[in-house]
């Protein structure tokens, strides 16, 4: 390797076709030092110094490994081990992420949360409530009112960083949870799986919703927003890392309690703009079903978790407000794009 700093994107696209190149990196600890290295440099960059264009890459490195994490394998990778190399860029990159949002949210310590759980889920859905992007203007306002079809197409590639991939996020959330919780996520899940019918699996249906919009695979590589693919990192980091478990409880909590009120502005701009009965499908459901979904959500998995130990409270609280941000942030620049005349890469 070279003495200059690696550069962390290229080296992990060519990574991923090559088994020889995890091998030599993690038997080698001067080369994985390298690495470690350049993510830690990335990270300044992004967060430290508030470098525009680090930010991106940042969170380019992340989608591209999360990516594979929701992947199935192929088979010329089922002998490629990627630890200890990718575990330690993984660390520095993903604490570096949420450092940030923590920052952010500011102390939580002295939230004045209840400790009983069903006055927690209360107070919970107040302060979820009372930020403004609970009721975000892109959707009550641009989207409702002035939003076009070409609006609305850019709008359904940023939600590509979460909608397809909510259904495995459930399933890994599943895992090592007592019964009762995890039969209030089970039956989530089996929504979204079409209730064992294929053709009613969410994520197909999702798909259904682009190409009514005539979204390709191109449209998606060269149009994704940094806080739209930060949205989506964020997301994957709290559902695939076990530690993060009750962070993820809050985050998904609010993904589920919010998709009604904004969904309906969705479908009326869909209908404002005389586009196709069938590829509305996916928000008409959701506006629904989500109800049911966050009820579900609140009464039985987070007052639980709340009655079993009230310090959990704070972790929801934690990953509540990161969703709550992020959101604000990913519906601001995403306002920003669309008032310009094309924001569509050709």
């Amino acid at each position: 390797m070279n003495e200059k700093v690696v550069n962390l994107k290229a080296w992990l696209k060519s990574a991923w076709d090559s088994k020889e190149q995890w091998s030599s990196a993690n038997d080698n600890p001067a080369q994985r030092e390298q690495l470690c290295l350049a993510a830690r440099v990335l990270a300044t960059r992004a967060y430290s110094e508030q470098d525009d264009h680090a930010l991106t890459q940042l969170h380019q490195c992340l989608a591209l490994i999360y990516r594979h994490e929701f992947e199935c394998i192929q088979f010329e990778q089922i002998d490629m081990d990627t630890r200890p190399a990718l575990g330690e860029i993984l660390s520095i990159l993903e604490n570096s992420m949420l450092q940030h949002e923590i920052r952010e949210i500011g102390p939580t310590s002295t939230l004045d949360y209840p400790e009983q759980g069903t006055q927690y889920v209360k107070w919970l859905k107040k302060l979820i409530s009372q930020c403004p992007s609970s009721v975000h203007e892109f959707y009550t306002e641009f989207l409702s009112e002035r939003a076009t079809a070409e609006d609305l197409k850019y709008y359904l590639i940023q939600e590509t960083n979460l909608d397809p991939r909510f259904d495995d996020i459930l399933a890994f959330m599943q895992v090592g949870l007592p019964v009762d919780q995890k039969m209030e996520l089970a039956k989530n899940y089996f929504d979204e799986m079409g209730n064992g019918q294929s053709a009613e699996v969410h994520s197909r249906i999702f798909s259904e919703t682009l190409e009514a919009v005539g979204i390709t695979p191109h449209d998606l590589s060269h149009n994704m927003l940094t806080n739209s693919i930060a949205s989506g990192n964020l997301s994957a980091c709290l559902a695939l890392s076990r530690r993060h478990f009750y962070k993820a409880v809050g985050y998904f909590g609010v993904t589920e309690y919010l998709a009604p009120r904004r969904f309906k502005h969705v479908v009326k701009a869909w209908k404002r703009n005389n586009l196709p009965v069938e590829g509305a499908k996916y928000h008409n459901l959701h506006i629904y079903i989500d109800t049911e979904h966050a009820n579900g959500w609140f009464n039985n998995v987070v007052a639980p978790l709340v009655e079993q130990d009230p310090r959990i409270g704070e972790e929801i609280a934690k990953g509540a407000l990161m969703r709550i941000n992020s959101s604000a942030r990913y519906l601001d620049e995403l306002m920003q794009k669309l008032s310009t005349p094309t924001p569509l890469a050709v």
